[in-house]
Parts: structure tokens; C-alpha cells; sequence
């Protein structure tokens, strides 16, 4: 339809018969059902040829010459393009052939080359499995007999080691023997001048308490005689009142006697509480040194209760330091190289 427009326009004007006959081919070939190839088209111009007559057969011969030309040259375009994929179909097929033949001659050359790899593989793995078993064997004999002499090492260390250990062992033994024959030693002379000091302790303690009793015994004494002498005043006293009673009269006498039996009773009371102050004051005075030297003794023992606990631990304290000082290790023999 293209071609039948440009041919019915190329002059720049239009004849109303072709512009009929342009629009009803157009209609009929828009209504068309089958193929629009040479003889179809053809029928379709002639049908509407019939329906326009008013449209000259030169008009009509050029139309279809037109159009028929198309036809032409389409067919002359389409053998060209048979053409064409022709060569251009046997081109590929040729390529396609090369390609094969090269892909089954690569594919060939693969395949032994996979198969002389493969071969080849096969006997390196042999090779290097054989080598891993020589390797692996290699590897056990050494561990064996590294292990043989790590066991052959470690029991000689274990010997050297029980006999460092039994020689230690003696000279602990020694010492702790030697510490305890220094320790009984120092306890028995410990003992020894404990007993010498509680030995004068307790002679100087008994001379003390002796000479406090003499002090006391010649206190009581002293006073005895005082009080003896007392009585043998009260005795004179009582005989000058006798002899001077003879002289005197009955009632004076009797008067006199009763006088000097109440002086007598005053001076007997007087010596009583007098010697009853006075033992008192002397039980004061004794029980008052008894207590002081009682303190005192039991201070004494206690200080030297204290420093002898103080001088024996002392004394066991350097014991021990000394037995700590005896106690010798030797040092260990170097290891064999």
C-alpha cells in the first residue's frame, strides 16, 4: 500500500479514480484472511479494479506494474537472502565441523593426556605412599629409640635421684640425732642448775624464815620479861602496902586494903590489857612479817619460776637454732651431660 501511495502522489496531485481505487484496495486487503504473496495481491488489484470504473487501464497497468515490481524485487531481495543464509548456513556448518573435529581432537589429546596423568598420578602416589611407609618406619624406629633412651635417662635420674635422696636422708637422720644428744644434754644441765638454784633458793628462804622466828622468839622473850618484870613491881608494890598496913589501924588498914586491893585490881586490869595490846600487836606484827615474807617468797619463786621459763626457752630456742644450723645438705652432683 505504500508503493500504490507514493505512485498516486509522486506528482504532486491526485486523481479522484485512484484515490477510489487506493481506498478500497486498502479496504480489502485490511479485510483480507489469507497471504498477501503475488497472485493474491494480484486478485485483490483486479477486484477492485472491477469496483472503480472510472479508473483508466493505463492508470490501473501502471498501479499494478508498481506493485508487481515490489513483488520483483522482494523476490529478487528474498533469492539474495536465500542466498545468503545459504552460504552463511554452510559457512557455519563447515565451522561447525572444524569445531567438532578440533573439540574430538582436543577431547583426544585429553584423554591421554588424563590417561598418561593418570598413569602417571597412579605411580607418583605409589611412589610417595612407599616413601610415606619408609618415612612412617623411619619415624617409629627413631621414636623407639628415643623413648628407649628417655626411659634408659629418666631410670638413671630415678637411681641418682634415690641415692641423693638416701644420702639426705642419713644426714637428717645424723642431725636430728646429734640435735636430740645436744638437746638431752642441755635439758639435763638445765635441770641440774634449776635444782642447785631452787636448792639455795629454798636454804637462803629457810635462813630467812629461821632468823625472822629467832627475831620473833627474842620479841616474845623481851616481853616475857617485861611482863615478869611488871609483876614482880606489882609484887613489891604489894608487899611495901602489906608492911605499911601493919602499921596503920584496922580501919586504916582495912581502907588500905581495899585502896591498894582496887589499885591492885586497876593495875592487874592495866597489865592485862597492856600484855593483851601488846601480844596483840606482837601477833600483828608476826603475822604482818609472816605475810611480807610469805609475798616475798612466792614473788621470788615467781621471778624465778619466770626467768627460769624464760632461760629454758631461751635455751631451746638456740637448741633448736643450733640444731637447725647442724642440719648440713650437701649439695646435689651436677647430672651427666
Amino acid at each position: 500500500m505504500t508503493v500504490v501511495q507514493d505512485f498516486i502522489t509522486s506528482d504532486g496531485q491526485i486523481i479522484p479514480a485512484q484515490r477510489d481505487y487506493y481506498r478500497i484496495l486498502r479496504n480489502k486487503m485490511n479485510h483480507h484472511t489469507g497471504l498477501f504473496n503475488e497472485p493474491e495481491v494480484e486478485l485483490l488489484m483486479i477486484d477492485a479494479r472491477s469496483e472503480v470504473l472510472e479508473l483508466s487501464d493505463e492508470d490501473y497497468d501502471a498501479i499494478y506494474n508498481v506493485v508487481m515490481e515490489r513483488f520483483g524485487l522482494s523476490k529478487k531481495l528474498e533469492e539474495e537472502a536465500r542466498l545468503r543464509a545459504e552460504l552463511v548456513e554452510k559457512e557455519r556448518l563447515r565451522k561447525e565441523a572444524e569445531l567438532k573435529a578440533r573439540a574430538e581432537a582436543i577431547a583426544q589429546a585429553k584423554a591421554e593426556a588424563e590417561a598418561k596423568a593418570s598413569a602417571e598420578a597412579a605411580l607418583r602416589a605409589q611412589i610417595e605412599e612407599a616413601e610415606r611407609l619408609v618415612e612412617e618406619a623411619n619415624q617409629r624406629a627413631q621414636a623407639e629409640e628415643e623413648a628407649r633412651k628417655q626411659a634408659e635417662e629418666e631410670a638413671r635420674q630415678k637411681a641418682q635421684a634415690r641415692l641423693r635422696a638416701e644420702e639426705i636422708a642419713q644426714i637428717e637422720e645424723e642431725a636430728r640425732l646429734k640435735a636430740e644428744e645436744n638437746a638431752r644434754i642441755k635439758a639435763e644441765e638445765d635441770a641440774r642448775i634449776k635444782a642447785a638454784e631452787e636448792a639455795r633458793i629454798k636454804a637462803e628462804e629457810e635462813a630467812r624464815l629461821d632468823e625472822e622466828n629467832e627475831q620473833r622468839r627474842l620479841e616474845a622473850e623481851r616481853l616475857r620479861l617485861k611482863e615478869e618484870q611488871r609483876i614482880n613491881e606489882i609484887n613489891e608494890a604489894h608487899q611495901k602496902m602489906v608492911d605499911d598496913a601493919i602499921r596503920i589501924t584496922e580501919e586504916q588498914k582495912m581502907e588500905e586494903e581495899k585502896r591498894l586491893a582496887q589499885e591492885i585490881e586497876q593495875a592487874q586490869k592495866l597489865a592485862n590489857e597492856s600484855r593483851r595490846l601488846e601480844e596483840a600487836e606482837a601477833k600483828r606484827i608476826a603475822d604482818e612479817q609472816s605475810r611480807i615474807a610469805k609475798e616475798e617468797a612466792a614473788a621470788s619463786i615467781a621471778k624465778k619460776e619466770a626467768e627460769d621459763a624464760e632461760e629454758a626457752a631461751r635455751l631451746t630456742a638456740e637448741a633448736a637454732e643450733e640444731a637447725a644450723n647442724a642440719k648440713i645438705i650437701p649439695d646435689l652432683p651436677p647430672l651427666d651431660e
